[in-house]
C-alpha cells in the first residue's frame, strides 16, 4: 500500500521532471544565443545552433557544490556567494546546467521530564507525543535543485518534499529561487533577486542535524522575492538586502506588511589569514524588521497589534585551523519584544574537529546555545541546548550522523508567557543519513 511519503516523493519527482525539461530548453536557448556568430558568411540559424549544442555537454553534477547549496547547517546565509565563487574557481563551468538532489532521513528517540513538553529545536510541535518519551522516524527532506550558468548570470532553484512542514504549509514546497547577475572575474559586485535566506548573520550549526538557538530565533527567510546587492572577494563578503514589507517564511516581518520596500538587512564578513593555515573570520549584521514587534507572538502570517519596528543585531567570529573550527555568535533585538516585555537574544558557542574513522572522513562537534526572551526567573526566560555530534562519510555520496542532545527550558515562541516552563529538561538521541548527488 502506498504511504503519504510515497505519494509526496512521487509528486516532487514529477514536479522536478517538468522543471528540468523547461530549464533544459531555456538553458540550451540561452546558450545558443550566447555562442558568437561566425565572421564568415556561413552563419547558422538559431534553431541549428540549439540542435547542435549537445545536452550531454550542458547537464552536469558536482557533489561538493551540491552539498554546499543543500546544506542547512553551514553556509546558511551566503548561497549566492557560494555559487559565484564556485564559478570563479572553475567548479561550475560556463554555459552549463547543474542538477543536484538530497535525501535526509533521521530516527529520533527523546525523553522529557514533563509530559508533552519536548524542547528539541528544528522540530514542530505535532511531531511529538503527549507522553514523556517517544521514538519515531522522519523524512526531513527530499530535495532537488538546479543551477544555470550563463554569461554574467547565475540562476538557482530548489524544491523539496518534507514531513516536518509548519501546520498549514504544503509538504511539497518551492523553497528557493533566485537569479544573480555578476562575474567575479570581471568585478567583485553582484545583484541578486529572488526568494532566499536573508543575508543576515552566520547561523551555522556544527551538529549534523539540529539547529542552534541562534538559527532557531533569527534565521530569516523571505516568502516574497528580495533584492540583494553584494560585494564578494576571496576573503570578504558584504551584502545589502532590500526586503518587501511582508510576513516572511521565518523571522521576517514589519509593522504594516503592506509590500513597501522599506525592510532591509546589512551583513558583512571578512577573513584574516594567519600563519600555519589558520584564519579568523569576523562578521556582523543588522536586520530592520523582525517578528518580535507585537504584543501577539505571530508566527503565522498576520498584521498583529500595537506593532513597531524591532531591529536585530548580529556579531560572529570563527577561528579556523587546518582541521578544526571554533565559532561564537550573538544576536539580539534592539528593543523589548512586547509579547514578553524583554529583548530577545541568542548565543551559540561551538567547535568541530575533522578527523578520520577507518580511513574515511569524520567530523566531531560540540554545540552549546542559549535563547533568552524573558526577565530573570520567569517561566519563559530561556532555553538552553548542548549537542554532541558525529558525522561520518563512508562513501562520497553518503553521510551518516549521530547526536546526543540535552535541552533545558520549554518556551514555544508562539505563546511564550502562557506555556513557558523553565523546569523542563529533555534528552534526545538522533541518528540519520544524508544522501547527496
Amino acid at each position: 500500500m502506498a504511504t503519504p511519503t510515497d505519494h509526496g516523493i512521487e509528486r516532487i519527482i514529477h514536479g522536478f521532471v517538468i522543471m528540468v525539461r523547461v530549464l533544459k530548453y531555456l538553458t540550451a536557448s540561452f546558450i545558443a544565443f550566447s555562442i558568437p556568430y561566425a565572421a564568415s558568411a556561413d552563419v547558422t540559424s538559431r534553431s541549428d545552433r540549439v540542435a547542435a549544442y549537445s545536452f550531454d555537454d550542458v547537464i552536469k553534477t558536482d557533489l561538493r557544490y551540491s552539498e554546499q547549496m543543500f546544506d542547512r547547517q553551514d553556509h546558511v546565509t551566503d548561497k549566492i556567494a557560494v555559487a559565484l565563487r564556485a564559478r570563479q574557481s572553475g567548479v561550475l563551468a560556463p554555459l552549463s546546467f547543474y542538477f543536484g538532489g538530497r535525501l535526509v532521513m533521521t530516527y529520533i528517540s527523546e525523553k522529557t521530564n514533563t509530559a508533552g513538553k519536548f524542547p528539541i529545536l528544528s522540530r514542530l510541535p505535532p511531531t511529538h507525543t503527549s507522553g514523556k518519551s517517544d521514538s519515531y522516524g522522519v523524512l526531513n527532506e527530499a530535495s532537488l535543485n538546479a543551477t544555470i550558468t550563463l554569461p554574467w548570470v547565475t540562476a538557482f532553484v530548489q524544491g523539496e518534499y518534507t514531513e516536518v512542514e509548519y501546520p498549514g504549509q504544503e509538504d511539497l514546497q518551492l523553497r528557493k529561487y533566485w537569479v544573480a547577475v555578476g562575474d567575479l572575474d570581471r568585478a567583485p559586485f553582484y545583484v541578486g533577486v529572488g526568494r532566499k535566506t536573508v543575508n543576515f548573520g552566520n547561523f551555522a550549526s556544527y551538529a549534523p542535524f539540529t539547529h542552534s538557538h541562534s538559527s532557531h530565533y533569527f534565521w530569516s527567510q523571505t516568502d516574497d522575492p528580495l533584492i540583494e546587492l553584494g560585494y564578494v572577494t576571496d576573503r570578504t563578503h558584504l551584502a545589502l538586502s532590500i526586503i518587501p514589507e511582508h510576513r516572511g517564511l521565518r523571522v521576517i516581518s514589519s509593522p504594516d506588511n503592506d509590500g513597501d520596500l522599506s525592510n532591509f538587512a546589512l551583513n558583512g564578513t571578512h577573513r584574516f589569514d594567519l600563519a600555519n593555515a589558520r584564519s579568523v573570520t569576523v562578521g556582523g549584521g543588522y536586520l530592520r524588521g523582525t517578528i518580535y514587534d507585537s504584543t501577539i507572538a505571530h508566527h503565522p502570517p498576520g498584521v498583529g497589534i500595537n506593532r513597531s519596528w524591532n531591529n536585530a543585531y548580529n556579531v560572529n567570529a570563527t577561528y579556523s585551523g587546518s582541521n578544526y573550527d571554533v565559532m561564537a555568535e550573538f544576536t539580539q533585538t534592539a528593543d523589548s519584544w512586547p509579547a514578553t516585555g524583554h529583548k530577545v537574544s541568542a548565543t551559540t558557542l561551538q567547535g568541530r574537529y575533522r578527523s578520520k574513522i577507518l580511513g574515511k572522513p569524520a567530523v566531531y562537534s560540540l554545540t552549546a546555545s542559549r535563547g533568552v526572551q524573558g526577565a530573570n526567573g520567569t517561566e519563559w526566560e530561556r532555553m538552553e541546548q548542548v549537542i554532541l555530534g558525529l558525522e561520518f562519510e563512508p562513501t562520497p555520496h553518503v553521510k551518516l550522523g549521530a547526536e546526543y542532545m540535552y535541552n533545558a527550558g520549554f518556551v514555544p515562541l508562539i505563546l511564550p508567557t502562557r506555556v513557558g516552563d523553565r523546569s523542563v529538561e529533555s534528552h534526545t538521541f538522533i541518528v540519520g543519513a544524508e544522501l547527496t548527488f
